[in-house]
């Protein structure tokens, strides 16, 4: 079976996304999973700079400002990304 389509594990484990990581170095929060929301977990508007900064650190790639404020879980910013660069 090809690593495309093998099925996510269901076990209630998170992915270790760079959105992931940087949501829980921005938050300061081992807690935080795919779904928790950057503003419902502790964030606000002055942190995105620096949950960016992160993600650009872990990923190469420098997303909008915008992405956080429409798209504010990493498991919604892992998928918008993924449009944004052209996969699916």
């Amino acid at each position: 079976m090809s690593a495309v389509s093998m099925p996510r594990p269901d076990d209630g484990e998170s992915s270790d996304s760079h959105w992931l990581q940087a949501f829980r170095e921005v938050l300061n929060s081992t807690e935080v999973d795919d779904d928790t929301d950057f503003f419902e977990g502790g964030g606000h508007s002055m942190l995105i700079p620096k949950l960016l900064l992160c993600y650009e650190s872990l990923s190469g790639c420098r997303p909008p400002i915008r992405l956080v404020f429409e798209f504010s879980t990493p498991r919604e910013l892992e998928a918008e990304m993924a449009m944004l660069q052209g996969g699916r």
